[in-house]
């Protein structure tokens, strides 16, 4: 499948929640070389707070899309050894996204194009044996993401999915309705900013330009920010509503945390004002 996008022959990205002070992560790693020794394995983070799908989530949909096409291995699963399924996914852009099925995977599909095809694991021959109920990031994920490494086609793992049939990703988009956009904070990074499911054209849609002074519902009350593209453009300590890295929207403090602040949390809701709505 050619997508014109860059690619890396063996790249095989890893993500998770183990942290790096046991083995863990060293023998997943291990795993993966011992099938494909060629195989490159970058990790993009393993400090996702544990059992924490939609940062895990988060973190995915805005790294892989700067990277070449690959197999992608996510493993933040806090229902290992339960009946939740372990899947394969294969995206438009061509990549293939390794985890549990849990929603971790879903957001970064959807930035690389979409899932084209879903596939249960099932088939065993593609396992570490025997497979242990509590580290199914060694015997199952690790395994299946260096043979999709070396050209296997998921088709010889297990059964197809329909996509639709996967659970659904940790958010949604944020709503649009009466000159408002009805938001919930995704994450918290760690400057204390909070970033959202609202995303720029959306606040553009709403009518508000760069430098507009924007009400904004949060907690039980009210804050003003500044719709700005970078904190020096506002004073130190101010507030400001800006497009994060990621490319969904943030609200934060120039030099300054707003969750120190506010105390807002993942799931809060947040109310962005239109110019007229209020």
């Amino acid at each position: 499948m050619d997508t014109g996008e860059a690619r890396l022959e063996g790249l095989i990205t890893f993500t998770s929640d183990f942290g790096t002070s046991e083995e863990w992560v060293g023998v997943v790693k291990g795993v993966i070389l011992s099938i494909n020794p060629r195989a490159v394995v970058v990790d993009l983070s393993h400090e996702i707070p544990p059992f924490d799908i939609g940062k895990g989530a988060l973190v995915l949909a805005a790294a892989l899309p700067h990277l070449p096409v690959g197999v992608h291995l996510a493993v933040v699963d806090p229902g290992v050894g339960t009946r939740r399924l372990a899947v394969a996914l294969q995206c438009r852009r061509g990549d293939f996204l390794v985890g549990p099925d849990n929603g971790l995977l879903l957001p970064a599909a959807e930035r690389l194009g979409g899932v084209t095809r879903a596939f249960f694991l099932e088939n065993s021959d593609f396992f570490r044996r025997p497979v242990h109920p509590t580290f199914h990031a060694r015997d199952i994920f690790a395994p299946v993401a260096a043979h999709l490494s070396l050209g296997v086609d998921p088709s010889e793992m297990g059964m197809p999915m329909d996509a639709e049939d996967l659970v659904p990703a940790p958010w949604g988009r944020a709503r649009t309705g009466e000159g408002a956009i009805y938001a919930e904070v995704i994450d918290v990074d760690r400057f204390g900013s909070l970033r959202l499911n609202a995303y720029p054209e959306q606040v553009e849609g709403l009518g508000h330009r760069r430098g507009d002074r924007v009400i904004v519902g949060l907690g039980e009350g009210e804050m003003e920010f500044v719709l700005a593209s970078t904190f020096g453009e506002v004073e130190a300590g101010a507030p400001l509503l800006f497009e994060d890295s990621s490319g969904v929207m943030a609200l934060g403090v120039s030099g300054g945390s707003l969750y120190a602040r506010t105390g807002s949390r993942p799931g809060d809701t947040v109310i962005i004002y239109g110019p007229a709505a209020r």
